[in-house]
């Protein structure tokens, strides 16, 4: 079980899905996100990939965000993510999408979808390399998923790697990659 942090629903628990395939975002991290983008949360349009069980998500829709968007390929993650939904009475403030992650944020592009806030914290095993972080962050600096002046948090297992996995980026700029216990989560804004 999990806490929400902050917004109307604060102290308000939510269920993790079962097993090892997902590993939910640290209290600590989480409270840092919002902290960063506390100002930004407001209307806020969210795509959370490889939701797991949706905190991320839920926590900027408590925050005031007007819609978020989950993203994960997990049968459980997706059941979970619904049964948080139900729950807080916000299945319509959200859309789940069940789907490989490179393969959602082409549709998503394909719909010409745009979002203020996107928080991506896939699993620290090694992922296909169509779905690495470096290709994901490669693809949204590419596209136009993120709006101008948009935020982008990526987590990975410490110790730091991806800025310097990255090709020269054309429109996210790195702001800083911050270390909390075993992670490292790195912040990206979209240049104006």
């Amino acid at each position: 079980m999990m806490k929400i942090i902050g917004g109307k629903w604060g102290g308000r628990t939510l269920n993790a899905p079962k097993g090892t395939q997902t590993r939910p975002t640290l209290a600590i991290t989480r409270k840092a996100v919002f902290d960063i983008c506390q100002f930004e949360v407001a209307n806020a349009e969210v795509l959370d990939l490889f939701a797991g069980s949706g905190a991320m998500g839920i926590e900027a829709l408590s925050r005031g965000a007007s819609h978020a968007t989950f993203v994960d390929k997990s049968n459980e993650a997706i059941r979970c993510i619904r049964e948080n939904l139900q729950a807080l009475n916000a299945i319509d403030s959200a859309t789940i999408i069940q789907a490989e992650a490179m393969s959602a944020l082409k549709k998503l592009a394909d719909r010409k979808k745009t979002f203020s806030l996107i928080y991506i914290d896939p699993p620290y095993e090694e992922l296909p390399k169509s779905s690495s972080r470096a290709a994901i962050i490669t693809f949204l600096d590419n596209s136009s998923l993120i709006s101008t002046g948009g935020l982008v948090f990526i987590e990975e297992s410490a110790p730091e790697l991806l800025p310097s996995q990255l090709p020269p980026l054309q429109s996210l700029a790195h702001v800083n990659s911050r270390s909390f216990s075993k992670s490292v989560l790195h912040q990206y804004r979209k240049k104006n």
